[in-house]
């Protein structure tokens, strides 16, 4: 049902009329014959967003489903859209508490220039964060696969969804965290910690020897001998999690797959080296997926090929104009400022941690405006994520020699 969010002028306020009985909906549309004249069922998405009065038409079609529209010429329908709960309204009121004490910018309801792209929270920091609750299944059309990439496609860097039930994360057929159950009071509660238990992971790197103590992906008791990499769970907070999240500290490994999931950016790094980048995963099953792209075709790990091989820069070549390469240059210079201005918040508490933090804060929003401004250099042919990988590599490649 399109149009689904009325409100009603006989008290009942904001309803869903795609979840009103029989019964309720029956008379419903008896009453609201005249509508215009009736002043009885309201536009919801029109007022809360424009503040416009739409008197809406309500009636059933033969086969039995139920119409809520527009008068003709005021306006187009808008998509459905679930009513927002008293746990959700608390989730996203939390998320936004959590963002703004942290010094990013919170913007609720946010919408894109398409308008069709809604972020239930959109925290800007370093990036540029979506969060979004679901507490009711997707609607068939408007599941989280089809917003999630409506959103990446409308310059959000990443997606985070967030539910506190099982059967929706299983269904939810993108990266989806999942935590504990709260009622509201805990939700509203600042002191109540909500664990995030599943959808966040930790990376592993073994070398594939009896001795590792892990079981061999091919199936070899002695071990292969090749490097492995696999991911397990691992514990954050959800309050941590925002705090993280638009600074790059956690990202995103396949967004778009239902077996993806968040890790910490170190891991991310690790993950990318070994199967690459992007946004869906190719085969059936975990290990099968993991296992064919984890050798090259010369027999090595990428793992044991990065050691092999002296890194480069695949933009460094000779017929590059020497302003381009200067460019580049500075955003290895802008990532190594910002990393070692991150690495002096080790021994730090109190009000020197707070004034080193927004030093790190500053020095990698430098470090991703740049990025983002190179990206749309007419000379350089890769992606952002792509380039922004490839300067990290250069960095920890320089560090390496040094």
């Amino acid at each position: 049902m399109h149009n689904n969010l009325i409100y009603l002028t006989d008290g009942r306020g904001k309803v869903d009329a795609s979840k009103l009985s029989d019964a309720e909906w029956a008379p419903l549309v008896v009453d609201n014959r005249d509508s215009v004249r009736r002043r009885l069922v309201k536009c919801a998405w029109c007022w809360d967003e424009d503040r416009v009065t739409h008197w809406m038409k309500t009636y059933s079609r033969n086969g039995g489903g139920r119409v809520v529209s527009h008068q003709p010429g005021e306006s187009a329908d808008h998509p459905y859209q679930a009513l927002e709960s008293d746990e959700h309204k608390a989730y996203c009121d939390r998320v936004e508490r959590v963002g703004v004490a942290e010094g990013y910018t919170a913007q609720r309801e946010s919408r894109a220039d398409d308008g069709r792209t809604r972020s239930d929270v959109l925290l800007v920091g370093a990036r540029y964060l979506s969060y979004e609750m679901q507490h009711s299944p997707f609607k068939p059309g408007y599941g989280a696969r089809e917003r999630t990439r409506r959103s990446l496609a409308a310059k959000r860097d990443a997606v985070a969804w967030h539910t506190d039930s099982s059967v929706i994360a299983d269904g939810a057929r993108v990266a989806m965290l999942r935590s504990n159950q709260a009622r509201r009071p805990q939700i509203e509660n600042p002191r109540y910690e909500i664990r995030i238990l599943g959808g966040y992971r930790r990376v592993l790197v073994w070398d594939c020897t009896s001795r590792e103590g892990h079981r061999c992906p091919l199936g070899r008791y002695a071990g292969c001998g090749a490097t492995h990499v696999d991911s397990q769970p691992s514990a954050i907070s959800l309050d941590d999690f925002i705090r993280q999240a638009p600074a790059g500290l956690v990202q995103p490994v396949w967004p778009l797959d239902r077996l993806g999931f968040w890790t910490t950016a170190k891991d991310y790094q690790i993950w990318v080296e070994h199967f690459g980048e992007g946004r869906r995963s190719n085969g059936s099953g975990a290990a099968g997926r993991w296992r064919h792209s984890e050798r090259q075709g010369n027999g090595h790990s990428r793992r044991t090929a990065a050691k092999n091989h002296a890194a480069v820069v695949p933009w460094q070549r000779d017929d590059e104009s020497q302003v381009l390469t200067d460019v580049l240059n500075g955003l290895i210079n802008l990532e190594r400022s910002a990393m070692e201005e991150f690495a002096k918040l080790a021994d730090l508490r109190g009000e020197a941690y707070d004034a080193q933090w927004k030093a790190w804060r500053t020095a990698a929003g430098a470090f991703q405006a740049a990025l983002t401004e190179c990206a749309t250099h007419g000379d350089v042919d890769m992606s952002r994520p792509e380039l922004e990988q490839a300067v990290k590599r250069a960095v920890r490649h320089s560090e390496t020699e040094g």
